[in-house]
């Protein structure tokens, strides 16, 4: 019988994203300043340089060098510095994944990828907080990761059927596991006292007509990463582009002009920020 899925994320549950919380304090005091979240971030070198490169990547596209955190604070905001850090924090908590089961480079392309297009489609709707999109997309097969590590047996059995048939991993995951990624991923950020939304959007991105108040924002994830699987950017281990319910393509109209214009904007940031993240 497969372990069950709150034993499954309970170690990882257990070692929290701490500079994010220390942030996120500051951001909730209202006598903070953009030098207090600076000094927090610079306790780690490595995430200092990190984020200033991203800030000045094409990712955001500034005309002008944004060489301090004070600065890349007052220019991108707060909030958005912090998912950017999240974001960072993240990629460094998952070492050692066997490459005969996942390219962890190609994995994280996919997520990258997924994230600058969540945030470029939602930047074409009303009512959708484009820069939250990023993150959501990002972390969106992070439930995956923990399967990978956790149960390396089973993710190969489960990898190896869905190349072999075409299968999409969650239906196939679902059937030997009794939950898939998007569960698990979603109760790790839950865990981790994330926001709602954020759990929300990763837990239904196969499944977008579940998420609530959230559907919109479920709804870009999804389309997002069939996007992202067409243009082949990385690979998440899906063996082929995910079928999207009708409900997305209505929800998330994009025109056959849009879509290749998508296509250009994310092929141009993809490689650029990846480079920046690792």
């Amino acid at each position: 019988m497969a372990i069950k899925i709150n034993d499954l994320v309970g170690s990882w549950a257990a070692s929290p994203p701490i500079l994010y919380y220390q942030l996120r304090e500051k951001l909730d005091d209202p006598e903070s300043n953009f030098d207090d979240l600076a000094a927090i971030i610079k306790t780690d070198p490595a995430m200092s340089a990190r984020l200033l490169k991203i800030v000045n990547s094409a990712f955001y596209g500034f005309d002008e060098k944004i060489d301090t955190l004070s600065h890349a604070l007052n220019i991108i905001g707060t909030e958005q510095l912090t998912d950017l850090a999240l974001a960072a924090i993240v990629t460094s908590k998952f070492q050692g994944i066997p490459r005969d089961l996942i390219n962890m480079e190609s994995f994280w392309m996919h997520s990258i990828g997924c994230g600058i297009a969540a945030r470029k489609i939602a930047k074409r709707m009303a009512d959708v907080e484009a820069e939250k999109m990023y993150l959501g997309g990002m972390l969106h097969d992070i439930g995956s990761l923990i399967l990978f590590k956790e149960l390396p047996e089973d993710a190969k059995k489960i990898l190896l059927r869905c190349q072999e048939t075409g299968e999409n991993l969650f239906k196939v995951e679902k059937e030997m596991l009794g939950y898939d990624h998007a569960e698990v991923g979603a109760l790790l950020l839950m865990e981790w006292k994330l926001s709602g939304r954020l759990v929300q959007m990763v837990k239904y991105h196969h499944h977008p007509v579940n998420a609530g108040d959230c559907i919109e924002e479920a709804c870009i994830i999804a389309r997002a990463d069939a996007l992202v699987c067409e243009m082949k950017i990385g690979s998440s281990g899906e063996p082929g582009v995910p079928e999207l319910d009708p409900m997305v393509l209505e929800r998330v109209p994009l025109s056959d002009g849009e879509i290749n214009g998508l296509k250009e904007e994310i092929t141009v940031q993809v490689d650029d920020t990846v480079r920046m993240f690792f």
